[in-house]
C-alpha cells in the first residue's frame, strides 16, 4: 500500500529534524509542568518572596505630606502615667482631649485606629461631644471573618455622629500584609478616610461602577484581586481587595507623639487640611505586622499600614499614582511558555555549550531587568516561573543534546579513534552533522588515495622467534606503519594480518583538486617515510639475530564509496571500490616487477598528481590481476631534492 505523499514528506521531515522535535517536546512538556505546578500554588511563596524583593527595591517615593500619624508610643504610655496619672487604656476624658486638640487645627479627616465600643473610665460624654464637634471622625470596627471569633461593632452613641470603617487586614503566610480589602459589606477604615478627605478638600470621591463591579480612583481603575491573581492561587477574594503599594519602610509617614498634641506643643499648621490617623506604635500593645518592605525582624504598626492604603487611594485619585496590577492568567501563561521555549530553543540550536550558557545568562539577566522595570511601572509579572522555565528547559534540552552527542561521539570515536590522528578525530567530531545519521556514517562517493603495504618474508621472521615475541615484533612493525600514516594525515583503514590498508582523503571529503593532489602526495611521502623507518628497524632486528624484512607498497587514487559497515553492535568505517582493488593489486605486483629500492608502485592516476615532487620511473602498462584494461605503473625512488621538499610536518599542517 502506497502512503500519501504528504505523510511521506512529513515522515522525512521528522527523520531529518528528530533532535529538534524531541527538544521541542521536552520544552513543551516541561512548560506544561511549570504551568501546572503554578496553577496548584507550588510557586506561591517563592513568587511572593520575589514580589517582596521587588517592592523593597522600588521605595524611592517622597513622603506623602497629606497624611500624618499621631502615635501612642511606649514613651507616651509612660507619660500618660506621669502627666495625667492614667495607665493604658487611657480614659475617654483624656482621649476626648486628644481629639479636641487635633480638631482645633482643622484637619481634613481624623481616623481613630482604636476601638471605642466600650466606655473607658470616666468622660464618655466628653468623648462623644468631642467626636461630634470635630465632625470628620472615622472610627474603627472589626468584622469577624473566622468562626468562633467576635467582631467589634460600632458604639451606639458614636454611630450616628461619626463614620465607621473596618480595620481587618488580609494576611498571607507569616501574618504578612501585602493586600488590603477596601470594600466589603461596607467601606474599610482607609477607604472611608480617603473618601472623606477627597470630598472635603477636592470635591471628589472614589467612584463605583456597578455594571463592571469596579472602583475608580481618579482616572485609574482599582485592580481587584481575584482568586487567581499573580502568584495567588485559589485565594480568598472576598470583598474588594487590592495589592498595597507601600511608600516606604516603617515610619515613612510623619509621626507626632500624642503627648505633644495633648500638651499643645504641636503647631496647628502641622495638622491642618491633612489626614490625621491616631493609632498605637507601642510594641507592648502588639498591633504590628510584617510587610513586604520589612527586613529581618522589622514590623509595621497597623496605623502605618492604614496610612499607606489611605495614601494610595488619595494619590491615585489626585496624582494618577499607579496601582499594582497583573496580566490576565492567559497572558501570564503565554509569557512563561515563551521564556521556556526560548530556553529550549537556545539549547537546541546553539551546539557550543559556552555560547549557550553565555546567551542564557544574557536572557536571564534581561528577564530580571524587564521584571524590575515593569514593577517600577507597577506591573507585577511572573519572574520566578519564567526564569525557572527559561533555565530548566535550557538545561534539560542541553542534557538531552549532550546525551545525543555522547552517543554520537561514542559511535564516531569508536569508528575513527584507532585509525586517525587525534587532531583529525576532533575535526571529524566538529563536522559530524555532515555525515553522521542515525548512529552510522552515511555512504558517500569520495575521491581518495589508497595505500596498501604487505610484509614479504613474515613466515621466515616468525620462525626465528617464540610466538609471544612474534606478536610483539609484529605489533612494533604495524605500529611504525600506522604512526607514519597518521603523521601524514592518513587514516588506517584496517589491518589484514601483516598487511595494512590506509586511506588519504577521508573521512572529511576533499572536493577540490588542490586537496586531492595533497592527499596523493601525502600518501607517497608516507610510503617513503615507512620505507626509511623499516630500514632503521631492520638494522636493529639484524643485530638481534632476526632476519631483515621487506615491504611492498601499492598506491592508487580514484573514486570510492566511504561509509560504515557492519551491524549496530559492531560498526567499522571503510572504503570500497575499484580504486581500492587497484592499490591492492599494485602492492602484489611488486613480486612480479622491480618496485625500486623501496618497493613502492603507484598508478598513473596518482603519478599525475605528484607535480614532480618525487623521483619516479615509468615501469610500463600492465593488465593487473582481475583487470582487462592496462594500468600505467610507476616506481617511486625518492623525494626530489628541492626547496618545496615535502615533510611529514608540512603535510600534516596542510591537512
Amino acid at each position: 500500500m502506497k502512503l500519501p505523499s504528504a505523510l511521506v514528506n512529513f515522515g522525512a521531515f521528522c527523520k531529518r529534524n528528530h533532535q529538534q522535535l524531541v527538544a521541542g517536546l521536552i520544552t513543551f512538556s516541561f512548560s506544561l509542568g511549570v504551568l501546572g505546578l503554578r496553577e496548584n500554588g507550588a510557586f506561591k511563596e517563592v513568587e511572593l518572596w520575589v514580589y517582596d524583593s521587588l517592592m523593597r527595591s522600588q521605595l524611592h517615593e517622597p513622603q506623602d505630606r497629606r497624611v500624618v500619624i499621631v502615635e501612642i508610643s511606649e514613651a507616651d504610655i509612660q507619660d500618660f502615667s506621669k502627666l495625667y496619672g492614667e495607665r493604658w487604656p487611657i480614659s475617654d476624658r483624656l482621649f476626648a482631649k486628644l481629639i479636641n486638640q487635633i480638631a482645633v487645627a482643622k484637619p481634613a479627616a481624623i481616623g481613630i485606629d482604636k476601638y471605642l465600643d466600650l466606655p473607658v473610665l470616666e468622660g464618655r460624654n466628653e468623648l462623644v461631644a468631642a467626636i461630634k464637634k470635630a465632625g470628620n471622625v472615622v472610627n474603627a470596627k472589626f468584622i469577624a471573618t473566622v468562626a468562633g471569633r467576635s467582631g467589634v461593632d460600632p458604639a451606639k452613641d458614636l454611630e450616628q455622629i461619626s463614620a465607621y470603617g473596618y480595620v481587618n487586614l488580609p494576611t498571607d503566610k507569616g501574618a504578612l500584609v501585602r493586600r488590603a480589602s477596601i470594600v466589603g459589606d461596607s467601606g474599610s477604615f482607609a477607604f472611608e478616610i480617603a473618601n472623606l478627605y477627597l470630598q472635603k478638600l477636592h470635591n471628589k470621591s472614589i467612584e463605583f461602577n456597578p455594571e463592571a463591579i469596579q472602583f475608580t480612583a481618579g482616572k485609574r481603575i482599582i485592580p481587584r484581586l481575584t482568586t487567581n491573581y499573580g502568584a495567588y492561587r485559589k485565594e480568598d477574594d472576598s470583598g474588594y481587595q487590592m495589592m498595597i503599594r507601600y511608600r516606604g519602610k516603617a515610619r515613612s509617614f510623619e509621626h507626632i507623639r500624642a503627648t505633644e498634641v495633648l500638651e499643645g506643643r504641636v503647631a496647628p499648621e502641622k495638622l491642618r487640611d491633612r489626614v490625621v490617623l491616631i493609632g498605637v506604635t507601642a510594641e507592648s500593645l502588639k498591633d504590628s505586622f510584617p510587610t513586604p518592605v520589612s527586613v529581618d525582624e522589622e514590623v509595621m504598626y497597623g496605623v502605618e499600614i492604614h496610612a499607606n492604603i489611605v495614601s494610595q487611594l488619595i494619590s491615585s485619585t489626585l496624582d494618577d499614582r499607579r496601582f499594582i496590577q497583573v496580566w490576565s492568567n492567559e497572558l501570564e501563561n503565554i509569557w512563561i511558555l515563551g521564556w521556556a521555549i526560548a530556553g529550549g530553543a537556545m539549547a537546541a540550536f546553539i551546539a557550543h555549550a559556552g555560547k549557550n550558557i553565555g546567551l542564557l545568562s544574557i536572557f536571564a539577566g534581561g528577564l530580571v531587568w524587564v521584571s524590575y522595570f515593569a514593577f517600577g511601572q507597577s506591573l507585577w509579572i511572573p519572574l520566578f516561573p519564567a526564569l525557572l522555565g527559561l533555565i530548566s528547559a535550557n538545561v534539560l534540552v542541553m542534557a538531552y543534546q549532550l546525551a545525543i552527542q555522547q552517543s554520537e561521539r561514542k559511535v564516531l570515536m569508536g569508528l575513527f579513534s584507532r585509525h586517525v590522528s587525534k587532531e583529525l578525530a576532533n575535526i571529524i567530531w566538529s563536522n559530524r552533522e555532515k555525515f553522521l545519521q542515525e548512529g552510522r556514517i552515511t555512504g558517500q562517493e569520495v575521491y581518495v588515495t589508497v595505500l596498501f603495504t604487505d610484509m614479504r618474508n613474515f613466515s621466515t621472521a616468525a620462525e626465528a622467534q617464540a610466538p609471544g615475541e612474534t606478536l610483539n615484533w609484529l605489533n612494533n612493525y604495524l605500529g611504525t606503519i600506522a604512526n607514519e600514516v597518521l603523521a601524514y594525515g592518513g587514516m588506517v583503514d584496517k589491518y589484514i594480518g601483516d598487511a595494512v590498508m590506509a586511506v588519504f582523503g577521508v573521512p572529511i571529503p576533499h572536493s577540490n583538486e588542490v586537496e586531492r593532489t595533497r592527499d596523493a602526495q601525502s600518501a607517497v611521502a608516507a610510503s617513503l617515510a615507512i620505507a626509511r623507518k623499516l630500514a632503521e628497524m631492520n638494522e636493529v632486528w639484524v643485530a638481534q639475530g632476526l632476519p631483515p624484512v621487506s615491504t611492498g607498497i601499492g598506491i592508487n587514487s580514484g573514486l570510492v564509496i566511504a561509509g560504515s559497515l557492519g551491524s549496530s553492535e559492531r560498526l567499522e568505517y571503510s572504503v570500497l571500490g575499484d580504486a581500492v582493488n587497484v592499490a591492492s593489486r599494485l602492492e602484489s605486483f611488486n613480486k612480479e616487477v622491480d618496485g625500486g629500492p623501496h618497493h613502492i608502485l603507484i598508478s598513473e592516476e596518482t603519478h599525475r598528481r605528484l607535480d614532480n615532487n618525487f623521483q619516479t620511473e615509468f615501469v610500463g602498462k600492465f593488465a593487473l590481476k582481475g583487470k582487462t584494461q592496462e594500468t600505467g605503473i610507476y616506481r617511486v625512488l625518492d623525494i626530489q631534492k628541492k626547496t618545496n621538499q615535502l615533510s611529514s610536518t608540512g603535510l600534516a599542517e596542510n591537512k
